[in-house]
């Protein structure tokens, strides 16, 4: 499987980057997709020594039927991350629903074209297996097989509160498409397995962040979060690299059942250290110049149950402080780049 093609959307993405880098440090050849031709000069930059294992196609409509035909050819695997984040649009249909579903559903059926795939994996969200509140704080609960009793309606209201506004149309895009995906496998019987990641807010050090003020995301989360008396992301956490190797990992697991969608929760345990008051403490420690001003007490965390992840991937979850670190020394050094 070393010499294997796998073809990725997403790679100009936070995540998408660390899955890109993992996959070509273990031998195999990868196909990027991009949005736009002036991607791919910096993509080859940051991949640097792989140019032999790398080839891009130029697709600027994810949504458009046929538009994965051709980039798909010879593949073996494909790794799914495209999707759109929150405040890249406001109408909720066309900018969340459509690129999420739609996209998702263009490039699951060109792959049912292609008899060389193997195996899809699609990169969700731990929202698309929580309940529709999981942003606006407090304790929720996600688990595996829970999505298709989620109520979400494509034409429901969402609040005032441009916040709560982008951070609602992003998880009711993301419980849409991988009920999509749950409804497509059955309903194709495609000659290939589909496996989806579910990853609770990953934190780590971004690949394509060049100053302090391109922090977004969830690191932009974690880093107000330090500031503020109160954190404003749930203590549900995975580090980056960790969702880059579950997706490799996934290749190797072996699936009977192809009719059947295989959900992985990716979500570290308080074992590894994450609560709220040990990421405090940890951080006031070692990097006492930032001066944060997070204290308890803090909320109970979510229920986020990630066994199956550990038993059947073999992912052995990096601590807080590995995470934490990689995230902080990267921020450090760019403010005194400043």
């Amino acid at each position: 499987m070393s010499q294997s093609l796998i073809f990725i959307t997403g790679a100009t993405g936070f995540i998408g980057a660390h899955v890109v880098a993992q996959t070509l440090e273990a031998g195999h050849h990868v196909r990027l997709s991009v949005r736009k031709e002036s991607q791919i000069s910096s993509l080859k930059q940051l991949f640097a020594g792989h140019e032999a294992k790398l080839d891009f196609a130029v697709i600027p409509d994810l949504t458009k039927p046929g538009a994965f035909d051709q980039a798909l050819q010879g593949a073996e695997y494909v790794f799914h991350l495209a999707s759109p984040m929150p405040g890249k649009g406001s109408d909720f249909k066309t900018d969340y629903l459509g690129p999420a579903v739609e996209g998702t559903n263009a490039l699951l059926d060109a792959a049912k074209a292609v008899p060389s795939i193997k195996r899809v994996v699609v990169m969700a969200s731990v929202l698309s297996l929580a309940t529709l509140d999981a942003l606006a704080g407090g304790e929720f609960t996600a688990k595996e097989g829970a999505n298709q009793s989620i109520p979400v309606d494509p034409d429901m209201e969402f609040p005032s509160d441009p916040r709560a506004n982008a951070g609602l149309k992003y998880q009711a895009s993301k419980i849409l498409a991988h009920r999509a995906v749950l409804e497509w496998v059955p309903k194709n019987q495609p000659g290939f397995s589909v496996v989806t990641l579910h990853p609770s807010f990953v934190f780590g050090r971004n690949l394509h962040q060049k100053s302090h003020d391109q922090i977004d995301g969830t690191n932009a989360m974690l880093w107000e979060s330090l500031f503020s008396e109160k954190p404003n992301v749930p203590m549900a956490t995975v580090d980056v690299r960790d969702v880059a190797l579950a997706h490799l990992k996934a290749l190797d697991l072996e699936i009977k059942e192809k009719a059947t969608v295989q959900e992985f929760l990716l979500s570290a345990p308080k074992a590894a250290g994450w609560d709220w008051e040990r990421v405090a403490n940890f951080v006031r420690e070692k990097y006492p110049a930032l001066d944060i001003k997070l204290k308890g007490p803090f909320d109970e965390p979510p229920k986020v149950e990630a066994k199956r992840a550990t038993e059947l991937l073999g992912i052995q979850w990096r601590s807080m402080e590995d995470t934490i670190s990689s995230f902080l020394d990267q921020q450090v050094e760019l403010k005194s780049q400043l």
